[in-house]
């Protein structure tokens, strides 16, 4: 009796809890990148042994890269490229195969890792060597962009002949190997602030058919509204791009997980998608079972804000988070993990294998990941979703200052004059990720005939720094951002960022970096705060002095790198870029 009663309790309590275990199983996925991937058969066995103490369940495996794959492709040798990577090739030597071997007797999915429409890195690479018709064009008919001092080549995806390329590459990988999953990066074009494409003539001619006039005629800043439909054709075309080859695959192989790798930013609600990829869409219309965003920082709480801009408009649809770990310590990952748990069930994917020394792998094993979790498979996928963010909540507690006007130019050197006394000024900034900051931010605008001037009050703030280079990176140091739509066109926007050193940043949400403008700032040090003016004329927004009555889109940011702390002065969903919940500048008398 007491046998049956306590084999009763296992079924009841026992079950229950495999089936919560099952609820709740994540992805734990690594990148490993091609150069990371041993030439040999025992060095594959071994990482993957390595990487299953640590308690992963799924590698992404970088399988094609710069045109060119680790496995024998006969698809890719009949297109007249290489079958396979020279150093994989020489021996003999497989190393997707030993992978899928290893991971499947230790209970992990391999995800075969793509990079699109990336192909070539400072030369166009095989695939445009082979397919020169096929490189995505500048505006000066040029193929490639220079970053960094690299430079880099796309292919354009609405090429002809590209689409079947990829049904063709891919297909053949996914009926040769018992896969797990597709996993695709690069499936975007290069980020239009960087290089903006493609403008060959065949895209050219397309939109004409659609539009009616040339793109290439168009100034993304001048002609925004009508650059903006150009920029929603092309996102358009690479979101069919997607549901066609996701179709493909799934004939091939229904019970295959697709996902991609997306650049959590741009305006979902404005059809002006980041890196053109409308990844809100690809998740409402099932084209992917899980996104993973690559919402890398080295600070968590910017982490966990842009997976609140995630689950703001990935709405109902799995994601797991992209967790960035060069440089990191144990501790730094293991927190951003702990961020990602609170926003979605479905997982986390490190980037990357080069970056997982002994001791974090050791320190994961004990800690973030202590236990083994069973990867997901296709069925749990759905249901590994919270509840998502609602942009109408963002949207009804948009902000309004009012700019008062003055005759006179102020001085602009951080010592704040009598005539900023009757300003409006607003504090009570919200963090990114919800609550309210340690320290409070006060901020107040004046304007004149040429000039609109604004002043940030951070109380508790010093001026220390290290950024001093004009454009370089400030917002690493203790720093105020203005963000400014001269037209509340929602979706245009220009960005003005200072330190406490008064170095300068500008740019554009259509031109990045590549905008530069003329304006001032003054830095100055008061009892218990630091005082920050900015002089920014009309011209340099590229309009005249606005009428009594007349708004401006505006938001007012602050990044208090001392207490990790990233606010704004009307609340965003998460990044501060994010123009269509900017709030409102009046103009007054």
């Amino acid at each position: 009796m007491l046998r049956r009663f306590l084999l009763g309790l296992l079924l009841i309590f026992g079950f229950g809890m495999l089936a919560y275990a099952g609820e709740f199983s994540e992805l734990r996925g690594v990148w490993i990148d091609v150069r990371s991937i041993p030439g040999d058969e025992a060095g594959v066995r071994h990482m993957v042994e390595r990487l299953s103490r640590a308690h992963f369940n799924a590698l992404f495996v970088e399988s094609f890269y710069r045109g060119e794959t680790i496995y024998p492709s006969e698809f890719l040798e009949s297109a007249g490229l290489s079958a396979q990577m020279e150093h994989f090739r020489r021996p003999g030597f497989d190393p997707l195969r030993v992978f899928i071997e290893e991971a499947h007797r230790r209970n992990m999915q391999v995800h075969a890792w793509f990079h699109m429409f990336y192909v070539g890195l400072d030369a166009p690479g095989p695939v445009l060597s082979t397919f020169p018709q096929w490189a995505a064009r500048n505006r000066d008919g040029s193929s490639g962009y220079t970053q960094g001092g690299k430079r880099f080549f796309f292919v354009c995806p609405l090429h002809e002949g590209v689409l079947e390329f990829y049904r063709g590459l891919l297909g053949e990988v996914v009926e040769r190997y018992d896969l797990d999953g597709v996993h695709l990066d690069y499936f975007r074009f290069p980020d239009p602030t960087i290089a903006d494409t493609c403008y060959c003539e065949a895209c050219r001619q397309a939109f004409r058919r659609v539009k009616g006039f040339d793109p290439l005629a168009l100034d993304p800043v001048e002609n925004f509204e009508a650059y903006r439909e150009w920029v929603a054709f092309r996102a358009r075309e690479l979101s069919d791009f997607a549901a066609s080859l996701s179709a493909h695959l799934r004939r091939l192989r229904p019970e295959l997980l697709l996902s991609c790798a997306v650049k959590p930013f741009g305006f979902p609600l404005e059809g002006y998608p980041g890196f053109l990829q409308d990844w809100p869409t690809w998740g409402r219309k099932g084209i992917f079972d899980f996104l993973v965003p690559m919402t890398y920082s080295s600070r968590p709480q910017e982490f966990e804000g842009m997976l609140r801009f995630v689950r703001t408009f990935l709405r109902g649809v799995p994601f797991c988070a992209g967790v960035w770990c060069m440089g990191m310590d144990a501790a730094t990952v293991f927190e951003e993990i702990q961020r990602a748990r609170e926003h979605t069930p479905c997982g986390v994917v490190l980037f990357a294998y080069p970056y997982l020394g002994d001791d974090l792998l050791a320190a994961l094993s004990r800690d973030a990941f202590a236990t083994f979790s069973p990867p997901p498979g296709k069925e749990d996928f759905p249901r590994l979703v919270f509840s998502p963010l609602d942009p109408q909540d963002f949207l009804e507690k948009r902000r309004t200052i009012r700019a008062k006007r003055v005759d006179a130019p102020c001085v602009v050197d951080g010592v704040l004059e009598e005539l900023w006394r009757e300003a409006d000024w607003q504090g009570d900034f919200t963090l990114i990720v919800g609550g309210k900051p340690s320290r409070d931010t006060k901020i107040a605008v004046l304007y004149d005939e040429e000039c609109l001037y604004v002043a940030f009050v951070l109380w508790g703030a010093s001026r220390e720094g290290k950024i001093t280079r004009r454009d370089g990176p400030v917002f690493y140091d203790d720093s105020v951002e203005l963000f400014l739509d001269p037209w509340a066109s929602r979706s245009f926007f220009f960005q003005f960022a200072a330190n406490f050193l008064g170095t300068q940043y500008d740019g554009s949400s259509f031109l990045g970096a590549r905008f530069d403008g003329t304006w001032q700032v003054g830095v100055a040090e008061v009892v218990g705060a630091t005082v920050v003016e900015m002089a920014i004329p009309f011209k340099t927004l590229g309009r005249g002095t606005p009428r009594v009555g007349e708004c401006f889109g505006v938001n007012f940011c602050r990044n208090d790198l001392t207490q990790g702390e990233f606010s704004t002065w009307t609340e965003v969903p998460g990044i501060y870029g994010a123009s269509f919940f900017f709030g409102t500048l009046e103009f007054g008398p």
